[in-house]
């Protein structure tokens, strides 16, 4: 989704700066790419970019937890082996203090509630935008594929996206970003 975000980006004109982790697609040929491989390395990026950015587009699928200890070699198969989890560090959270003129966007992830959590989550997190995606056995929101979406403003307007591809997605996305940045220069946000 974040390289047909910065595709469609880049044909309206927009300079975009990509931080992608490892992936088995092309990414676009945008101004500026960053590869990182951990969610620390994304935090890290983000902090020293973050200043320079008008518009800030979270669709990453970083876990919320992490194992609390990394083996450097093989674990042997064991009866009743038990991985201790650790939460990640909440990136957007982390990067509210940094919020002065940009605009936020993020993406979350349900299997239940989907647009009762996406509210919760754009108001926690000081969000402009969530977009929010359904888990379920028969719509996953990973590959190629059509997606079901609800953008959701931090006006409480809803877009439901039905069965569309991730860039038709990606246009109405950005459509509402620049309505939401034009508001925002024009003192109305």
């Amino acid at each position: 989704m974040g390289y047909k975000i910065a595709a469609r980006a880049l044909a309206r004109g927009h300079r975009v700066t990509l931080i992608s982790g490892p992936v088995k697609i092309t990414p676009p040929r945008v101004q500026r790419l960053i590869l990182i491989e951990t969610s620390e390395d994304l935090l890290r990026a983000l902090k020293k970019e973050i200043k320079k950015t008008d518009c800030l587009i979270m669709c990453a699928a970083v876990g919320d937890f992490k194992a609390r200890k990394i083996s450097g070699k093989k674990i042997k198969r064991k009866n009743n082996l038990l991985v201790n989890l650790k939460a990640n560090k909440d990136i957007l959270r982390e990067l509210a203090r940094h919020k002065k003129h940009n605009l936020f966007v993020g993406f979350n992830l349900e299997t239940e509630n989907l647009v009762r959590n996406a509210e919760k989550k754009l108001k926690t997190k000081n969000l402009d935008i969530m977009v929010a995606n359904r888990l379920t056995k028969y719509h996953n929101p990973f590959g190629d594929n059509n997606l079901d979406v609800v953008i959701i403003d931090r006006f409480g307007k809803n877009a439901n996206l039905k069965a569309k591809d991730k860039g038709f997605i990606a246009n109405v996305l950005l459509d509402k970003i620049e309505e939401l940045w034009y508001l925002k220069r024009k003192g109305k946000l």
